[in-house]
Parts: structure tokens; C-alpha cells; sequence
């Protein structure tokens, strides 16, 4: 095997490594670690099919062959629209994202006829694949010819990585918390560093396609990319993980099952860690939030959860609930997004499923209904 094929196995290796990890183990919206998933396993399958076409080992498994072309549409789509739901909170797509969706979803169609031929004609078509590499780009086995998918596909990848790139610099100016904004530097260097990689690979197709070795480059390219990737993953093991806290304080949480007669004796603790998770994460402001996730996101029972928010704040869970719905409707009411919005509007942003609920919790806060509060605001 020479350099690209072992550089693609080790990337597919870590590649599926890092997805069973963020599978079993990821804490975030069902949405986001959705997105995150097939951002993984869309560069672990193209780094997979590299090792495969490089090494040859293609012509032995030709069934595998155009499989991958999809999700290298799928590569720049995931990352952009996580990074859109993390910096927005969404916890489902929009119009438009669903609209990206149907891009690789167009081009599996147009290959499907294709992935049901035979081995033999698969077999002709990747011809001297162990001399010519190239022949991956400049196939034609759908309506469209290869080398103008690949040339979408990578201006595609190059526009949205130059989208993601700026907009995860104005998303970690909005407020959010330390963990959030964490992740989004790291997507931030990510989509850097993919659209550099896409750009330099549209540029070979339009140069001289014909007298370069592109395949090999763009193989090459991309396993680097993913090893790129799970590096910054390392690094910043919450992204990986999910997690918002160190190991450290990690410790100090009460394990499922301990009993209520323990828990005072933890109440400052706990208080730091639930006052962290509210400065870190959004996930409170959607109002499908529930005790459970709260409990599952910090590893307790629902139970323990209940007597220490009791000990720690002398309150139930809904009541804490409102009231940092209530302090994040505070912080941002001069906001300019905001100013556009009704009472309704702001209710809606922080959680809550109606004004009423929303007029008494802000009441409770600061004393005043939120329409005098504005008021008053706007008047000084």
C-alpha cells in the first residue's frame, strides 16, 4: 500500500472510532447530533472509498463504487447546518436546510440505477484503476458526467465552508455561554480548513485536470481533512463528547442512587454546576425542555435532580426553570434582534408556551409586568 492508502485506512479507522463515540456518547439536541453524526461518517466514508480506489482493493469490492459520491455532497452541508444550529439553537431543520438535504438525496437517485448493475459492468467502468486512478473523476455513470459532480460538489463544499466560516464569527459574538461558543470556534477552524481544501481541488479540475494525478490529491486531501478533523476532536474532547464540565468537577456530582441524606452536604457544588450548564447551553430555551433532559445531561436520577435543585435553590424545577428563562429574556431585551418582537415573540424565544405563563414569571422576577418593564426601559 503507498502513503494515500494507509493515511485513508487510519482516517477511516478513527473515523468510525469517533462516530460509535459521538453516537453512544454525544449530549446535545437530537437535531444537532444528527448533523454531527453525518458530518462524521460522511468524511469517514469518503475516507474509506479513497482507501479502497488507491489501494485498489476497489476492483476486489466493486459494488462499493459511486457509493460515496453523495455524501461528499453531505460533507459540507452537515457542518454548515450544524453550525447554523448551534449559533440559532434549532433543534429541527428549516425550509431552506431541507432544502440542502435534497441535494444529495438528488444525486442518489440519479445513481441508483447504477448501484444495482452487476459486478461486470461496475468492473468495466473502473477499467485499469490500479494505473489511472483519474478514471474516478472522469466516469460517467449517471445523467451527469463524474468530473462536473466532483466540480459541483467541491465549489458547493467551497462556498459553504466560506458561509460557515463567517457565520460562526458573528454567532460567537450573540451570547450563550463559554461551552457553545467553545464549540463554534472549532467549527470555526474546521470549515477554514475544509474550505481551503475544496478550493484548491476545484482548482485542479479547472487548471489541467488531464495531466494531473487529481484522484490521488483529492484522496489525499480529504483523509488529511478528517485526520485535521478528529485532532481539533481531541482537543476539545466536549465537542466530541458533548460535555460541558471537566473531569474535576465531574466528580463531585452525585452518582445516581444516592441517597436525599447526602445530598446537602453537595448543595454548593451542584449549585455551581447547574449555574454552568444555564451560562453554557441553550437547550432550556426550547420549550419541549423537560427535568429528564437536565438530569440525563448531568448523570443523575430525576430523583436526585429534584431533592438537590429543593436543597441547593429552595425551589422545584419548573420554578428555577422560568426564572433563568426570565434572566435570559432580561439580558438580551435590548438586543436588536429583539426589538422587532412582541411580548409574545420573547416569550416564544425564552421557552415559553404562553404570554400568560411568561407575565407571571416576570413578574415574580422583577416585580413588574414585562410591558411596564419595556416600557421603562425605553423610556430611560
Amino acid at each position: 500500500m503507498d502513503f494515500v492508502s494507509i493515511i485513508s485506512l487510519i482516517a477511516t479507522v478513527i473515523g468510525l472510532l469517533a462516530f460509535s463515540i459521538i453516537a453512544a456518547k454525544h449530549k446535545r439536541n437530537r437535531y444537532q447530533k444528527f448533523l454531527f453524526l453525518l458530518f462524521i461518517f460522511s468524511l469517514a466514508y469518503n475516507a474509506l472509498l479513497s482507501f479502497l480506489a488507491t489501494s485498489g482493493l476497489l476492483l476486489d469490492y466493486p459494488h462499493f463504487y459511486r457509493t460515496a459520491s453523495p455524501f461528499l455532497y453531505c460533507i459540507p452541508i452537515a457542518l454548515y447546518l450544524l453550525a447554523k444550529a448551534i449559533g440559532k439553537n434549532q433543534n429541527s431543520p428549516s425550509r431552506s436546510d431541507y432544502a440542502l438535504f435534497l441535494i444529495p438525496l438528488l444525486h442518489m437517485a440519479e445513481l441508483t440505477p447504477f448501484y444495482f448493475q452487476n459486478s461486470a459492468v461496475k468492473l468495466e467502468h473502473l477499467g485499469n484503476l490500479t494505473t489511472n486512478p483519474d478514471i474516478m473523476v472522469f466516469d460517467k455513470v449517471s445523467l451527469i458526467s463524474s468530473n462536473w459532480h466532483y466540480l459541483f460538489q467541491l465549489s458547493l463544499g467551497a462556498l459553504l465552508m466560506t458561509l460557515t466560516f463567517f457565520k460562526t464569527l458573528k454567532y460567537r459574538k450573540n451570547p450563550g455561554g463559554n461551552s457553545r461558543k467553545r464549540k463554534l470556534i472549532w467549527i470555526n477552524w474546521i470549515s477554514l480548513f475544509l474550505g481551503f481544501c475544496f478550493a484548491i481541488l476545484v482548482l485542479l479540475l479547472l487548471v489541467d485536470p488531464a495531466n494531473l494525478n487529481i484522484y490521488v490529491y483529492g484522496a489525499f486531501l480529504i483523509t488529511m481533512a478528517l485526520l485535521i478533523v478528529f485532532l481539533g476532536l481531541f482537543l476539545e474532547p466536549h465537542v466530541l463528547y458533548g460535555t460541558l464540565h471537566s473531569e474535576n468537577i465531574k466528580k463531585r456530582m452525585p452518582a445516581k442512587g444516592e441517597t436525599n441524606a447526602n445530598l446537602s452536604a453537595q448543595d454548593r457544588d451542584f449549585r455551581s454546576l447547574i449555574e454552568a450548564y444555564f451560562e453554557s447551553e441553550q437547550a432550556y430555551l426550547e420549550p419541549s425542555f423537560r427535568q429528564a433532559d437536565l438530569a440525563s445531561h448531568l448523570n443523575v436520577s430525576r430523583n436526585t435532580l429534584s431533592a438537590m435543585i429543593n436543597g441547593s435553590y429552595k425551589m422545584n424545577f419548573n420554578q428555577l426553570l422560568n426564572e433563568k428563562r426570565i434572566d435570559y429574556a432580561l439580558k438580551n431585551l435590548d438586543d436588536t434582534k429583539w426589538k422587532h418582537l412582541s411580548l409574545e415573540g420573547i416569550a416564544r424565544e425564552v421557552g415559553f408556551k404562553s404570554r400568560t405563563t411568561f407575565n407571571k414569571a416576570f413578574k415574580l422576577k422583577t416585580g413588574s409586568t414585562p410591558s411596564k418593564y419595556r416600557t421603562a426601559q425605553i423610556l430611560e
